[in-house]
């Protein structure tokens, strides 16, 4: 299993800025150790909340981030993990009762049993769970401490000492645009420096004031200047 691939471009995007690989391959670590001990896991992903909000962090593929979203919906193991600090155990979703919207979809989407293991809480960094979903029922049942001894340090590290602006799947996918943007804010803030003698703070100034004048997304701004001197 390995994470999505708008993670994947995100981490290739900060690492480009700080050398830094150790969240890509977090991820991979934690994907491969799944199923190293469990066979029949099928997904993992982790689950963090800030601001009373639950993001998935990442998932191993879209049906199990899909399968958290439900749970944002109306419930479900992840978030009571996460917000409660107690592991939850779901044996067989064919037995489950107490999220009916998850048993459905989780089922739908192959998933026959999960654990959800919290992460964060009381003196931790935030609350959060590293979730795990087999095609097999009973596939975490006697293996549920093994598991937390296996993965909980590692995803809490994971959670420390990742950077808070890439925690959600929403900062993730917007990363390397972002930086695409601040390369050619960069390079305008420089022409403009250069044909009106500004020094580079207040060209950048200058540039993003005019763009907000105008309503309009300071790299729009910075795009049209490039194309205007390669035209």
């Amino acid at each position: 299993m390995q994470p999505l691939p708008e993670v994947r471009a995100a981490a290739d995007a900060l690492a480009a800025l700080t050398g830094d690989l150790d969240v890509l391959r977090g991820l991979e670590i934690l994907s491969e150790a799944a199923v190293a001990l469990i066979p029949s896991v099928i997904g993992v992903s982790l689950t963090i909340v800030v601001d009373d909000e639950p993001f998935t962090v990442t998932a191993t593929d879209e049906a199990t981030a899909a399968v958290d979203a439900v749970q944002y919906l109306d419930g479900g193991p992840c978030l009571d993990a996460a917000t409660d600090q107690d592991a939850i155990m779901v044996g067989d979703l064919l037995d489950e009762e107490r999220w009916q919207l998850y048993r459905h979809a989780a089922s739908a989407s192959g998933v026959r049993a999960s654990l959800s293991l919290p992460l964060g809480g009381a003196g931790g960094p935030i609350p959060g769970a590293i979730n795990l979903y087999a095609s097999e029922p009973d596939a975490f049942k006697g293996k549920e401490k093994l598991l937390a001894e296996a993965f909980q340090t590692s995803a809490k590290d994971f959670i420390t000492n990742a950077d808070l602006s890439f925690m959600t799947r929403e900062a993730a996918r917007r990363l390397p645009e972002q930086m695409e943007d601040k390369a050619k804010v960069d390079q305008a803030t420089g022409m403009l420096s250069v044909m009106l003698g500004w020094s580079p703070d207040e060209a950048r100034t200058r540039l993003r004031s005019a763009a907000g004048k105008a309503g309009t997304p300071v790299a729009k701004v910075a795009d049209l200047l490039i194309t205007m001197t390669t035209a």
